[in-house]
């Protein structure tokens, strides 16, 4: 018996590594636009609604308008992580709420206007991450987001873009948890697990957001626009723990 229990110790400690990965949120895909020259650096931020363009692979278990219900929440949700976690950089950020605004806002220079779109949200499966965790009904969320000067008259061309792609749910659930449970500790494991269960989409939200916001910081710096104090952060790259 204590052979077979420390062979399932193992396992689950190997699965915990193998999705470890699945925890995070990372940039990839990195382009820079054309070079512009003379270069003005932005005295502020905006940040629009990320679109659901036709392609973009939704999983989530309701459909019609609940569905597009979901969509405007999650919309919502990115722009007020993102504006939130963009604070903390020293320039101003503001959210566009009506699409209309970015022709007043392009006489507004120079600034830079942080969009995109979502490519993959899946809501994966409460019950599942609640019993098995592990990855088990796993969420995912992918974004492809590109910056634009607002200087720029025409604005078709974006001065960097970069993709994010992540996922929550590497730790355990109630099933796979690790060590033994005594009678009077079961309840409180058993809601510290749903908690964390429970979150999902919006934990892939917030990391998202903070990625976004790392990654404009270090756009910020290589070009010597970021506020004196203020340090740049460190957006996750793949293979990055």
């Amino acid at each position: 018996m204590k052979v077979i229990h420390s062979a399932g110790l193992l396992l689950i400690g190997v699965l915990l590594l193998g999705f470890e990965g699945c925890a995070s949120v990372s940039v990839r895909s990195e382009r820079s636009g054309p070079a512009r020259a003379p270069y003005r650096c932005p005295v502020v931020l905006y940040v629009k609604n990320f679109g659901f363009p036709p392609q973009a692979s939704v999983r989530a278990d309701r459909s019609g308008q609940e569905l597009v219900a979901f969509e405007q929440g999650l919309q919502t949700r990115l722009r007020t992580q993102t504006v939130r976690a963009l604070g903390r950089y020293g320039l101003p950020v503001v959210p566009v709420t009506n699409p209309s605004e970015l022709n007043k806002l392009r006489r507004r220079q120079p600034a830079w206007l942080i969009t995109g779109q979502f490519t993959r949200v899946n809501q994966g499966s409460r019950a599942l991450r609640i019993a098995f965790g592990l990855g088990a009904g796993g969420t995912k969320m992918e974004t492809a987001v590109q910056v634009y000067e607002l200087a720029e008259r025409q604005g078709k061309n974006p001065l960097f873009s970069f993709s994010t792609s992540g996922g929550s749910n590497a730790e355990p659930g109630i099933i796979t948890s690790v060590g033994p449970l005594a009678p009077t500790t079961v309840p409180a494991v058993v809601i510290a697990i749903a908690g964390k269960a429970g979150h999902g989409v919006t934990e892939d939200e917030k990391r998202t957001g903070r990625v976004i916001a790392a990654k404009v910081s270090e756009e910020l710096a290589a070009r010597g626009c970021l506020p004196s104090g203020h340090k740049p952060g460190k957006a996750k790259r793949p293979g990055q723990l």
